[in-house]
C-alpha cells in the first residue's frame, strides 16, 4: 500500500520516483492511502518486449573504410585494383564510366550483379547526368573528398562474366589525388597499406597534361613508379599506366617507352592501356579501352593452379616428424 499525492503531476505510481526529490515513504505531501503500489525503479529498464529485428540498410557513408569491407573479404576472393595518380588524372572518371557502362549493359561480356556501395556510384557519377543544355560540362566528377583524412574510401562491384558465368568481386580505391602528391613528394605510406594487397595497380596520368607538359609528368610518373617499387619490394604486382583522354588523341610512342624503360628497371611488370572515359568525338566513343583495361586486369591469378586440399608428401623430405600422418612403411605397402 502506498499514499496518494496532493499534485496532480506525480509520477511516482508510475515511475518510483518523486518529482520533489523527496522519499516516496516520506514525502510531506502525501494525503491518503491508495491500492496503487510503488513501482520498483529497477523494474522500469527491463523492456517488456524485445526490441524487433531491423532490416538490412545500405551503409551510413558513401565509401566504404576497412573495417567495413572486411566482412565481404572474408566471405568470398575480391580482387583488389587500388588507383594511384594526381589530382584530376581521371580517377574517378573511370570508375564512374565503368559503373554507367555495367548499369546501361553496355560492357560487352560482363554484367553488373551487386554492389555493396551502390549510393557511393549513384553519388560519383550524379554529375554527368544534370543536364547542361545538350553540352558536355567541363568536368564529369567532382573532386574526392574523404570524411576521414587518414583512412581511404572503398567502392565495391560484384560482376558476371558470360564467358564463363563466373562472378567476379572488385574492390577500388577511391582516394584523393593528394595522397599520390604526397606517396611521391614525402614518400608518405602510412595511408597506404592496403597497396601491399593489391591484385593489380592503376597509375592514372592525363593525357592533355602529357602533350602539354611533357617533361614534367614523365618525372613524376619516374617518381611515382619508383615509389611504388620500393614500397612494396620484393612483390611488386602489376601495374597498369592508364592514359586517359584517348579522345584527344593518342600518347606518343616516344612517352610510352620512357615509363616503360623505367619501369623495367625498378622490375615493374608495366601495361599501358589508353582509355576514353567520356567523349565528344564521334570516333571514339565513351568508354572507350575500359574493357580491355578490366580484362587486363583480372588476368592476375587467372592461370595459377588450385593447390591440393591434402597434398602428398615427398619421400626426399626428413624422416623425422613431430606428428606423422603416414610412415614409410606405410607407403610402401
Amino acid at each position: 500500500m502506498s499514499s496518494t499525492c496532493s499534485r496532480a503531476e506525480c509520477t511516482v505510481g508510475e515511475t518510483g520516483i518523486c518529482l520533489l526529490n523527496n522519499p516516496p515513504e516520506s514525502c510531506p505531501e502525501r494525503n491518503g492511502v491508495t491500492d496503487a503500489a510503488v513501482v520498483p525503479a529497477e523494474t522500469l529498464t527491463i523492456p517488456s518486449l524485445p526490441t524487433p529485428t531491423e532490416r538490412p540498410r545500405f551503409p551510413h557513408s558513401l565509401t566504404m573504410n576497412p573495417d567495413e569491407i572486411e566482412p565481404l573479404t572474408k566471405r568470398r576472393y575480391h580482387h583488389l585494383i587500388s588507383i594511384l595518380g594526381a589530382p584530376d588524372a581521371g580517377k574517378t572518371a573511370i570508375m564512374v564510366s565503368l559503373y554507367l557502362l555495367l548499369a546501361n549493359n553496355m560492357l560487352d561480356g560482363y554484367q553488373i550483379a551487386d554492389s555493396a556501395t551502390m549510393m557511393a556510384f549513384d553519388e560519383i557519377s550524379r554529375g554527368t547526368r544534370r543536364w547542361n543544355k545538350g553540352n558536355t560540362p567541363e568536368q564529369m566528377t567532382t573532386h574526392t573528398e574523404l570524411q576521414d583524412e587518414r583512412t581511404p574510401g572503398f567502392l565495391h562491384l560484384r560482376l558476371k562474366r558470360y564467358s564463363d558465368m563466373k562472378l567476379i568481386d572488385l574492390v577500388l580505391p577511391d582516394l584523393p589525388g593528394e595522397w599520390t602528391d604526397a606517396f611521391v613528394d614525402q614518400t608518405r605510406t602510412d595511408r597506404l597499406s592496403f597497396l601491399r594487397g593489391s591484385d593489380t595497380i592503376w597509375v592514372t596520368l592525363d593525357g592533355e597534361e602529357l602533350a602539354r607538359l611533357r617533361q614534367q609528368v614523365l618525372h613524376r610518373t619516374h617518381l611515382l613508379l619508383q615509389r611504388i617499387a620500393k614500397f612494396l619490394a620484393p612483390t611488386i604486382p602489376p601495374v597498369i599506366l592508364v592514359i586517359s583522354h584517348l579522345d584527344r588523341g593518342q600518347p606518343e610512342q616516344r612517352n610510352v617507352d620512357s615509363m616503360m624503360a623505367e619501369a623495367k628497371k625498378y622490375g615493374i611488370s608495366l601495361t599501358i592501356i589508353s582509355v576514353a572515359s567520356f567523349s565528344d568525338v564521334k570516333d571514339v566513343p565513351p568508354g572507350t579501352g575500359l574493357l580491355e583495361l578490366l580484362a587486363e586486369s583480372l588476368k592476375v591469378g587467372a592461370n595459377l593452379p588450385v593447390p591440393l586440399f591434402w597434398p602428398r608428401l615427398s619421400k626426399d623430405l626428413p624422416t623425422r616428424f613431430a606428428q606423422r600422418f603416414k610412415t614409410q612403411d606405410s607407403e610402401a605397402q
